[in-house]
């Protein structure tokens, strides 16, 4: 899975108390925790019709005229149902006397997308109730309002009272109209308000911001300082590298976000190399925090050619180990370091697949195309989906005859890959597209996704096809795949057809099987994820998203964890583990659906992977620094309660030795 962040890939099924489904695991393994929920004839209903996107008028009247927690499940559950007639019953709610379940209105609306709620979202976002207020204004930033109307419906209020509903999703908002917004934010005295109006600098950065931003190098706050230099490497200059330079012996989030900024500002050709950066670079290398030591690495790329650090990185690449050794490799490479060169053949062959994969990223970079084209035919998968992405990265004018080559890969990544290259660059005929999507029944849904794109890409383009490709689409929306359904479904319909109909998301299951997993789900349970650097110890929020709790308790119990790798570690980002292939395309065989919730996704919070809505599988990550991007996209279903020092320690490579249930306190 590439993340944007976050992504990867499976195929449906579902989890828990396994029924008709055949791709649905044995319900022998289920845990045998059971608690007492009141309501639960009701929540059993709710999740059963939110589960299978189904919208029932009389149990929607049930519920609606039901105490205060069974409305917050309803206003929630219809904006994940996603039906159109639950936009009606949500702007009632968004006028509940119980501020608990406006809230959730107000959540609800954003996640509908029904353009329509508008005008009852900027009502609801001078609600008394600031948290209304606050989902009311993010459900508007998801539906695209103006942003002048947004800013008019909360003149009413005192300007900091309005500062704090807008700022937590400014960021939403197109850049060039929030800029006074943010300045303004800077300027507050609460430290979690100026937080947020940089993070909206910092992701939508405007050259005419950095001025702003500067300042903000020097603040007391680590964080403020990491996202100021976050920044700053977008729309800065040469005096900024100078400015960077003391963050490198800061605090973790400052000296990474400061190490990719300078590596921007010099590959973006703002300035030559400074020397200056040199004698840091290479002291990082030894850094024991590996999140700066790997960035300084993968930063020196930008300084090469220089002798300094080339021979330090060439002395990591030979004795070095780890995550660092592979990033030493590829930075001599993408450096143009001549000892980058001598080393790629060697390691080309070499009988380790994952040097070999390495290699083609440094073919790529070294623009060696002959070493590429022989990986292309390399016995490891693995090895060949690095060699097509280092292709296709390198754009030669051939490159459409390669990805022909790897849709007849026995691979689905490897296909996928191609798949997903011929969507922009629909220039391959149906019927190669179609071989792309031949094989067996059970493929990662990944694969269908992106030919569904390069098929509606390719009808768009090539009329004269259009037939044959409405028929494999239709053929797709017919799928047991609901992700897959809805798609081929959305494709048919913009080629002018009528939309086939997706069905239900799930396998059809019992009331009484939802009422079970209600009562199985009704309070946290707890999880302990043994590394070779210690312990971590997560809670799970099973009462806000029962199923992927439930899915992933029951994967534990499998001992299906146990010793798969974290094939995805990015500094103040996240650690990503979960999947069987390693390369973000493996899962359990099966999906799950969303359970988006309002838990925002600060340090330590622990998330669902996903290829696109409704493709959770196995892949899960933990955030190591507050991510408000991810709020509201991604199922958030735990946090790290004790060990969260352990996550800093991680590195891309290393594996979950165990990972198992235990007991509450």
């Amino acid at each position: 899975m590439r993340v944007v962040i976050i992504r990867r890939f499976s195929i449906v099924g579902f989890l828990v108390l396994a029924s008709c489904s055949g791709n649905s695991p044995p319900a022998s393994t289920v845990d045998s925790y059971t608690w007492e929920v009141a309501d639960l004839q009701e929540r059993g209903m709710l999740l059963l019709l939110e589960d299978r996107r189904q919208y029932d008028p009389f149990a929607v009247a049930t519920t609606r005229n039901a105490d205060s927690e069974l409305r917050v499940h309803l206003a929630e559950g219809l904006g994940r149902i996603g039906d159109p007639r639950g936009l009606s019953v949500l702007e009632e709610l968004l006028g509940d006397p119980e501020a608990r379940v406006r809230r959730a209105a107000a959540f609800g609306l954003g996640l509908l997308g029904d353009a329509g709620a508008i005008d009852s979202l900027l009502r609801a976002s001078s609600d008394p109730d600031r948290e209304t207020g606050t989902w009311a204004v993010t459900s508007l930033a998801r539906l695209e309002a103006v942003f002048q109307k947004v800013i008019a419906a909360l003149q009413e209020l005192p300007p900091e009272e309005a500062q704090a509903r807008l700022l937590p999703s400014l960021f939403r908002f197109p850049s060039h109209e929030t800029l006074p917004i943010a300045q303004q934010g800077l300027t507050l005295d609460r430290p979690e308000l100026r937080r947020l109006a940089l993070y909206s600098l910092a992701r939508n950065p405007l050259p005419e911001a950095a001025p702003l931003i500067r300042p903000l190098l020097k603040d007391p706050d680590p964080w403020l300082r990491g996202w100021a230099a976050r920044a700053l490497g977008k729309v800065g200059d040469r005096q900024d590298l100078d400015q960077l330079l003391p963050l490198l012996t800061d605090a973790t989030t400052p000296a990474v976000q400061a190490l990719r900024a300078g590596r921007s500002l010099v590959e973006r050709g703002q300035s030559a190399p400074p020397e200056t950066w040199v004698p840091e670079l290479s002291r990082l290398f030894g850094d024991p925090d590996p999140g700066v030591a790997i960035t300084a690495t993968e930063s020196a790329r930008a300084w090469l050619p220089d002798d300094r650090l080339g021979d330090a990185l060439v002395e990591l690449v030979m004795s070095g180990t780890g995550r660092q050794q592979e990033v030493a490799f590829l930075a001599l490479a993408a450096g143009g370091d001549s000892r980058g060169v001598a080393l790629l053949r060697p390691l080309s062959q070499d009988a380790d697949p994952r040097w070999r994969a390495l290699a083609a990223a440094a073919a790529s970079d070294l623009e060696m195309q002959s070493v590429l084209e022989a990986l292309l035919e390399d016995e490891d998968p693995g090895v060949r989906l690095a060699a097509i992405t280092g292709i296709v990265d390198l754009g030669p004018e051939s490159v459409a005859g390669f990805v022909v080559q790897a849709m007849a890969d026995s691979d689905p990544a490897v296909r996928g890959r191609s798949l997903e290259w011929a969507v922009e660059h629909p220039e391959i005929p149906v019927e190669l597209l179609a071989h792309g999507l031949a094989g067996p029944p059970r493929q990662p849904v990944e694969l269908y996704l992106q030919g569904t794109a390069a098929l509606l890409a390719r009808a768009l383009n090539e009329p004269l096809e259009r037939g044959e490709i409405v028929r494999i689409l239709e053929e797709l929306a017919a799928r047991s795949d609901y992700p897959v359904r809805v798609q081929a479904g959305l494709a048919v319909e913009e080629l002018g057809l009528p939309r086939p109909t997706s069905g239900p998301a799930t396998a059809r299951r019992s009331a009484a099987t939802y009422r079970e997993l209600v009562r199985r789900s009704v309070q946290p349970r707890f999880a302990e994820l043994d590394t070779r650097h210690g312990v971590v110890r997560l809670e799970l929020d099973c009462p806000t998203a029962p199923l992927t709790c439930l899915n992933f308790l029951q994967l534990v119990n499998q001992r299906f964890y146990d010793g798969l790798e974290f094939h995805r570690v990015v500094a103040d980002f996240v650690i990503q583990g979960g999947d069987p292939r390693g390369d973000g395309w493996g899962g359990p065989g099966y999906t799950i659906r969303d359970e988006v919730s309002r838990q925002s996704f600060e340090a330590g919070v622990v998330g669902m992977a996903l290829a696109g809505p409704d493709t959770a599988g196995s892949q899960f990550f933990i955030t190591l620094s507050p991510q408000p991007h991810l709020d509201a996209d991604f199922t958030a279903f735990g946090r790290v309660i004790d060990g969260f020092e352990v996550l800093g320690r991680i590195e891309q490579g290393d594996r979950i030795e165990r990972l198992v249930e235990v007991p509450g306190h």
